[in-house]
């Protein structure tokens, strides 16, 4: 046996509209998130790039003015200098070794 639920036809419009009206401002919301969600990975991409092709020319400039004898002894040195950013990272992590690539990452990344 069913039994009618006595709805106020008033309250029952205003519900539906409001719902409808809800739906719309999350939607509003949810594109506005994505906005700026997508400048701010705009804005790290742009850095990455600038940064990689900074470290490439650099890299370029450096190995045509500078003789292999002395490449090799900074290549030692950056290689000293990399291992102890990994331990510093490593510990800063607390032994998370992916948060500490983040942190290494961003140590290493050229300006």
């Amino acid at each position: 046996m069913v039994q009618e639920c006595v709805v106020n036809p008033e309250f029952k419009n205003n519900f539906f509209n409001n719902l409808e009206k809800t739906k719309e401002e999350l939607k509003e919301e949810l594109k506005e998130e994505l906005r700026r969600f997508s400048n701010e990975i705009d804005s790290k991409i742009d850095s990455k790039v600038d940064s990689q092709i900074n470290c490439a020319k650099f890299e370029a400039a450096y190995g045509f003015n500078i003789s292999k004898k002395n490449r090799e002894k900074t290549m030692q040195q950056v290689k000293s200098v990399r291992n102890q950013l990994w331990k510093e990272a490593l510990k800063k992590a607390k032994g998370d070794s992916k948060k500490a690539y983040a942190f290494y990452e961003d140590s290493c990344s050229f300006p």
